[in-house]
């Protein structure tokens, strides 16, 4: 977190799905989903280990 001038160890989870319908908002305050194809994904994804991880194992 350069803007911080810290380290920090990122966790998440990128899940594969098929929406069929919107359920609600996002539970937290300026959020919003996103819905794209994977290899849209891969392309605009902000950082490079969240572009690298679609890259390499959703492709």
């Amino acid at each position: 977190m350069p803007e911080y001038d810290l380290w920090a160890e990122k966790l998440c989870a990128i899940y594969l799905a098929t929406p069929v319908r919107a359920i609600g908002r996002p539970s937290e305050a300026g959020h919003r989903a996103l819905w794209m194809p994977v290899d849209v994904a891969a392309e605009v994804l902000g950082n490079p280990g969240d572009k690298g991880f679609v890259r390499r194992f959703m492709l």
